[in-house]
Order: structure tokens, then sequence, then C-alpha cells
């Protein structure tokens, strides 16, 4: 897989993006808003963080691939930003202008760099990633469910494209630097992971994911990522449907485009 490949693949999925039926969105319960509200103000607050900052970055890089990669990564992130801020409007949740989580993670990602920055972005999106699956099990809504199988459909290539890039970046280095910084970022993913999962606890526990299933997913996803992220790694794209099965959330399958990406 090359920066070329994600650029295409992000720009192909975009035009195969279906049309969710807004339509279909019956109001929520007063339990069922207890279950997501707070949870989904979070998160969407979060998808949309806007990306000045990271592109300049990534165009100061100098590969002009993925400059344009990101600038379609970041797309992609305001869309389920927009998909997650339409839904709440037809359910009368308040978007949120600021919350402190985005807060510490816009800090957390500017001091040192493109490689920091691209790190602490992924560490969000394994919670994310684990995040929707329980959102899509809490939720009776077959709208909400669809947003969610869309988003995860598209994180699968945002894992990769970091991946792809933190792989270059590490290339040639030390083994006792790599170890430190590799120990640093497994210790901000686990503080990340334990307070977003206090945060949202109430979608996390409908949805079936107590602490003991949770960071059991968190450390799955996580070590996923790190294996993709070794030379000679393997770059996996995973089906919706292996994230969502069908049967357990009972939405239709997402369109998206049917691309074979190169190792």
């Amino acid at each position: 897989m090359t920066f070329t490949d994600v650029k295409t693949y992000f720009q192909a999925n975009r035009a195969s993006a279906a049309e969710l039926p807004w339509h279909e969105a019956a109001p929520l319960t007063p339990a069922e808003l207890r279950a997501v509200r707070s949870s989904l103000q979070t998160f969407q607050r979060g998808e949309g963080t806007g990306g000045d900052h990271l592109l300049d970055l990534a165009r100061a890089y100098g590969v002009p691939d993925y400059a344009a990669a990101m600038q379609l990564f970041i797309a992609e992130e305001e869309g389920h930003a927009e998909m997650l801020g339409r839904f709440m409007d037809q359910q009368g949740i308040p978007q949120l202008h600021t919350h402190w989580l985005h807060e510490v993670f816009r800090t957390l990602g500017r001091p040192l760099g493109l490689e920091h920055m691209v790190r602490v972005i992924l560490t969000a999106e394994v919670v994310a990633a684990v995040y929707y699956r329980a959102l899509a099990a809490a939720t009776p809504s077959g709208l909400l469910r669809q947003i969610c199988r869309r988003i995860l459909h598209d994180e699968e290539m945002h894992l990769a494209f970091h991946c792809l890039a933190i792989r270059q970046w590490s290339f040639g280095r030390g083994r006792l630097s790599g170890w430190l910084w590799r120990q640093f970022y497994r210790g901000l993913m686990a503080g990340t992971a334990m307070v977003v999962f206090v945060a949202s606890r109430r979608t996390f526990a409908v949805g079936g994911y107590g602490v003991g299933r949770f960071c059991a997913a968190i450390v799955a996803e996580y070590g996923r990522l790190e294996g993709m992220q070794r030379p000679g790694g393997v770059l996996t794209l995973r089906h919706v449907n292996d994230l969502l099965p069908l049967a357990e959330v009972g939405a239709s399958p997402v369109a998206g485009p049917q691309i074979v990406v190169p190792q």
C-alpha cells in the first residue's frame, strides 16, 4: 500500500457513499436518549475537530500524495461529525461547541510535530472503533446503527493510513528509542481508553461493554495496529460486517468501494 493507493481509496469511498434513510428517524424514548445522549455529544464534537494545523504539517512533510490523502481523511472525519450532528438535531440533542476531552486531545496533538499528532489521532480512533460498536448495540434506532456502520467502514482505511505513515517514520529508529516510544504511546492509549470509558460508561454499559470487555476490545484493536506498524506487517481492511454482524444490529449493508489494496 502507498499513499497514492490511500488517496485513490478515499476518493472512491467518497463517491460511493450511500444516502442514509433520514426519513426513518423515529424519536428515541427518554430511556434511549439517556443511554446515548452524552456520549454522542462527546464523539460528535471529537469527529469535527478541524484539521488546518494537521494539514499544514502534512503539506510540510513534502509528499504530495500524503498531503492529499490527509485532506481527504479530514473531510471524512468532518462528514462523520455532520452525520452525527444531523441525527442529534433530529432527536433534540444539543451539539457542543467545546468539550474538555476534545481540548485535551488538541493540546496533546500539537507540541511534537506530525508523527506525534498522528499517533494521538490514532489513539482516539482506536477508542472510537470500539465505541461505535457499543453504540450500535446500545440503540434501537436503525438510522443511528446505519451511521455507526458507515463510520466503522470509513475508519478501517483511517487506521491503515496512519499505520502506513507511522511505519515509514519509524524505519531505522534505534531499538531502545523505539521501545521507549512504544511504551509511552501504550500508556497514552490506556489512559485515554479509561477516561473515555468513564465519560461514556452509560452507552458502553447498555451496549454490553463492561469494563472487562471494553479493555479486551481496546487491547485487541491496539495490538492489531501495532502489528500493522511493524516493517513487513500486513495492512488489512476489515469488512464492516465482521465488526457489526447484520444479525446483531439489524441494519442493511453499507455501500462501499470494492478496492483491492496492495501491500
